[in-house]
């Protein structure tokens, strides 16, 4: 043996001794690290578990209805808020037919949506209906319900159903329902009445103005016989109080006639403006020699006019504009009648035109008489003659100037009166 075997034997020993130390060492390490495991482990199952038991209370009491159903749709699972909500605890749910919880008219559709979604399964498809409850204990009548497939495509699929409560809003359209209801059975109602409006304007057209026509045509047949047996032309030129009884007799009757015939005339025109039936039938019109040629055609037409004083005012270099020219000649023929009719004899009546910025302007103003400040407002209305005339005297329908302001809103117009001093004003205003 050598000088070195003994160390080296020593190193070897020393080698193994340095080798079971650390393999000792590392052993009794081995049951610390094992218990640190297992706190960890204890630590993780806690939390989770306190987890699961927030999610479930999350689930227990979640504002909504859930149920889980199998593919034959009984309750295999619902909240507590649900059940409760229901009227029942969840014990008494579960293993039931869900089925048994809607009318037995909404059973059928809740039915038919389980098979649709179970016989042809789609990824993540849901289908929403709103269905009414049958649950006596509930306060909830009508319910929105979702269901969707989980588990699409395995052996044992499970339906999840979220029903939400939607009984306040379903209240809440059954007033307005029955309101539309009725707005529709009102809607019926006035288009029967205005049916039977036209069917009567019809009417008056055929039974009224035929048989006027024909007393019209024989006032003016008795005219003729009785210019050539009595003068009547003679007799009608005098004043009122001197002229015979046949020619006083034939001038009412005349009159009346004429009053007959433009009271009904009046009625069908503003009826027709009323429902919109008249279709405008735009012209151009050149203000000068249009307006000269209606007062022509007025003091043809009324003999009344030749006892007042007709002046036409026009602007120089007034512009054409477009019209329905029939419908402005019958409102200016109204409001010249009606200057004369309440106008004394010799009275001035003024017709005058000039354009204003973007509109043409058109005035009559008869001279003499004046319109009360509190009746003003009222001039336009349908029948309204004002108290302080004698309506005997002057007669009237009460038409004219309601017809009158609802031309001029067809034509696209406005007019307005003003009265005082011994004058009245109306004022037209038309688009150039």
């Amino acid at each position: 043996m050598s000088l070195n075997q003994p160390f080296r034997r020593h190193h070897t020993c020393q080698q193994q001794h340095n080798t079971v130390s650390a393999t000792s060492a590392w052993l009794e390490l081995v049951p610390e690290k094992a218990s640190e495991v297992e706190i960890c482990t204890a630590e993780s199952w806690r939390r989770t578990q306190e987890e699961l038991l927030w999610y479930r209370k999350l689930y227990e009491n979640i504002p909504c209805v859930y149920f889980i159903l199998n593919q034959d749709g009984v309750i295999l699972s619902v909240n507590y808020f649900g059940a409760t909500s229901l009227g029942y605890s969840p014990q008494e749910l579960v293993q039931q037919p869900v089925l048994n919880l809607f009318e037995q008219s909404e059973q059928q559709r809740l039915s038919d949506v389980l098979m649709t979604l179970l016989g042809e399964p789609q990824e993540n498809a849901t289908v929403n209906i709103e269905l009414c409850l049958n649950c006596p204990a509930s306060q909830m009548v009508w319910v929105k319900v979702g269901v969707r497939v989980l588990q699409s495509g395995k052996e044992n699929p499970l339906i999840l159903m979220v029903c939400e409560d939607i009984t306040e809003r379903k209240l809440a359209e059954v007033p307005l329902k029955q309101s539309q209801k009725d707005t529709q059975a009102q809607l019926e109602e006035l288009e029967t009445l205005n049916r039977l409006k036209d069917e009567f304007l019809n009417t008056i057209s055929h039974e009224l103005r035929t048989p006027l026509t024909n007393m019209k045509m024989a006032i003016q047949m008795l005219e003729i016989a009785l210019n050539q047996e009595q003068n009547l032309l003679s007799e009608m030129s005098k004043h009122h109080l001197e002229r015979s009884k046949v020619a006083r007799y034939f001038q009412i009757l005349n009159n009346e006639c004429d009053r007959e015939i433009n009271l009904i005339n009046k009625f069908l025109d503003l009826q027709r403006l009323d429902i919109g039936a008249k279709p405008l039938v735009l012209e151009t019109i050149q203000v000068q020699e249009w307006l000269e040629r209606v007062v022509r055609l007025f003091q043809v037409r009324d003999r009344n006019s030749y006892s007042h004083n007709l002046h036409i005012r026009i602007a120089d270099n007034l512009p054409s504009f477009i019209c329905d020219q029939f419908s402005l000649e019958r409102i200016l023929i109204e409001l010249l009648t009606n200057a004369c009719k309440f106008s004394p004899t010799d009275a001035e009546i003024i017709i005058a035109a000039q354009s204003k910025a973007s509109f043409m302007q058109i005035q009559v103003t008869n001279y003499g008489v004046e319109i009360p400040a509190s009746e003003l407002p009222r001039i336009f209305d349908k029948f309204y003659r004002i108290p302080s005339n004698d309506p005997l005297k002057q007669g009237g329908t009460g038409l004219g100037l309601a017809l009158v302001q609802k031309m001029t809103k067809y034509i696209g117009g406005t007019i307005k009166a003003e009265s005082g001093s011994n004058y009245t004003c109306f004022t037209i205003q038309l688009p150039l």
